[in-house]
């Protein structure tokens, strides 16, 4: 076994039920690890119950240390998985559905020096692709002008020094979405922002975050609600109150309207915040009437369950971590 000290760099992928996307994030794994001649890491691979093929996938790659979740599932106790059996002094947290591009690696790291930065990501590109599988569009994630900025929240792919990841503990076990927006916001209540770099460092296969089957699947299993938590357990921190404006600026105006809706009596105030959701939705919605119509209505009811959700939603806390190590 190789000693703590040896290694510099694990790379941590997690997934469920990803099939061939698995399978292009191992290429783009070892592709990057031959490319950068890298020869101080691990790979280790998180998986959360996939029913699919996924273990056989990733047992075509050797050196890859395999472990499965076998009680509570979401992608915070994942990456805490991995993070707990990995042995590197950085941490590169990749999702199964993203291709790593090997260029990336030596703007930031290298085995001689380290991470160049505490927290780091990049550019990435979704392609987005139909219920079949068919690519229907591509696109940057991130507007960026200069080559790198400041942020105070991050997604699923990053790289991280263990001893920042180990001063927060790591993500929250019992947030099932925005985990990773919460690392973000508590590092940056401690200064440590991440840093953005404008250069691609993945490829992202997904669907469309505003595909109508996406968006109510969210709804009806309750994802939207944890948009109440992060704000409610970060409700000290400074960054968190700039976020929920940010993302929620249509659910402040629908309080103000309900304040002066009571005031008033009068529910004409209302359209005001109706043309701002309209606004929002064509924002968003580039393709037909009918996805602009599901927009729609999903920012009114995601609006009405975000507010709701911050006094009456508390979900419980303690999760059971249990895995295996698959051979």
């Amino acid at each position: 076994m190789v000693g703590n000290k040896l290694l510099k760099i694990s790379f941590i992928i997690i997934g469920r039920n990803e099939g061939w996307k698995l399978t292009k994030c191992f290429q783009s794994v070892f592709q990057t690890i031959k490319q950068n001649s890298l020869s101080k890491y691990e790979v280790i691979y998180v998986d959360s119950k996939s029913t699919d093929d996924s273990i056989e996938r990733v047992k075509v790659f050797e050196k890859t240390k395999i472990f499965q979740l076998t009680s509570d599932i979401n992608a915070a106790i994942a990456r805490n998985v991995g993070a707990i059996e990995s042995k590197g002094d950085v941490l590169f947290f990749i999702d199964g559905d993203m291709e790593i591009i090997p260029d990336f690696i030596p703007l930031v790291y290298n085995e001689s020096d380290s991470l160049k930065y505490n927290f780091v990501s990049g550019q990435f590109e979704d392609y987005y692709y139909s219920k079949k599988g068919v690519l229907i569009d591509k696109q940057l994630y991130h507007s960026m002008v200069s080559n790198e900025r400041q942020e105070y929240t991050t997604g699923g792919l990053f790289l991280i020094k263990r001893n920042i990841w180990e001063k927060i503990s790591g993500m929250k076990n019992h947030l099932r979405r925005n985990q990773d927006i919460d690392l973000g916001i508590r590092l940056a209540g401690i200064n440590i922002f991440l840093i953005r770099r404008k250069e691609l460092l993945a490829k992202h296969h997904t669907i469309k975050y505003q595909d109508k089957h996406r968006i109510w699947s969210d709804f009806i299993k309750g994802n939207d609600l944890f948009r109440s938590i992060l704000h409610r357990e970060n409700f000290k921190n400074f960054y968190q109150h700039k976020l929920f404006i940010r993302e929620n600026y249509t659910l402040l105006l629908l309080l103000v309207n309900i304040g002066v809706i009571l005031l008033n009596n009068n529910s004409m105030y209302g359209v005001i915040y109706l043309g701002l959701i309209g606004l929002r939705s064509i924002k968003n919605v580039k393709y037909s009437i009918i996805e602009l119509l599901n927009i729609y209505a999903y920012y009114i009811l995601r609006d009405f369950a975000v507010l709701s959700a911050f006094f009456l939603y508390w979900p419980q806390k303690e999760k059971n971590i249990n895995y295996i190590q698959i051979d």
